[in-house]
């Protein structure tokens, strides 16, 4: 009988089948991929994008074991997950201790209500996830930034000598400036910006806080932070 190499009981024992590599992908780029028999090109279309960051993260990553830290990660973020996706949204990148996430629906009206749908929801997800923990690691808190707009759809390659990685993105001022808001937010605020705020259902409850100057946005931006009491999507 002949013997099995070593790569070949790797594959064997790790390899994803054609049906996992899908979950590393998001159903927007699947969907782009395609797009006219698998045309890469980018689309503009109406976006929302939210960033969702953990507060105090690297201080919590000093009190608790590398592994313990994961499962806190994993847990909590595994919630987020379902959210944004009974949301209609798709999260497009880890960024260690925060999530970014788009919303693509007909217009800037419907991506902004899913995105602060999903807003709301991670911020009760994680409101219940403290609840049930047993200790070992303080309560978390998110901050979060919302911003809706126009922003240019689709799959970003990345080329150099040793090979691609391609990644979706929704490229334009609005992810920057989501991901500025997200940075300034302290205490479990969600913050976006009025533009924003108009497409929002009325009785939604927000806060002004006056222009900001936001890191590599050339003019003040008018911010607002979104309350949970009064808000129906």
């Amino acid at each position: 009988m002949a013997i099995r190499t070593e790569r070949a009981l790797y594959r064997e024992r790790w390899a994803p089948s054609r049906t996992g590599w899908t979950k590393l992908i998001p159903a927007g780029a699947l969907a782009a991929l395609d797009v006219n028999g698998g045309s890469r090109a980018k689309v503009e279309g109406d976006v929302a994008a939210l960033f969702v960051d953990i507060e105090g993260c690297t201080r919590l990553c000093e009190d608790l074991p590398a592994r313990e830290m994961a499962e806190v990660i994993e847990t909590y973020f595994g919630a987020y997950l379902d959210v944004v996706h009974a949301s209609s949204g798709e999260i497009t990148e880890l960024l260690g201790d925060g999530l970014v996430t788009f919303f693509e629906g007909s217009g800037a009206r419907q991506s902004a209500r899913a995105a602060l749908r999903a807003a709301l929801g991670i911020r009760a997800a994680t409101h219940r996830l403290n609840r049930r923990r047993h200790g070992g690691h303080d309560a978390i808190t998110v901050n979060m930034g919302l911003n809706a707009g126009r922003a240019l759809v689709g799959i970003t390659r990345l080329r150099g000598r040793a090979g691609e990685r391609w990644f979706y993105t929704a490229a334009g001022p609005v992810t920057n400036v989501a991901a500025r808001l997200c940075a300034l937010a302290r205490h479990g605020q969600i913050l976006t910006t009025r533009a924003t705020s108009d497409l929002l259902p009325p009785g939604c409850a927000c806060r002004p806080l006056g222009p900001q100057s936001l890191k590599n946005v050339a003019n003040p931006v008018e911010v607002i932070e979104i309350r949970s009491d009064g808000c129906t999507t």
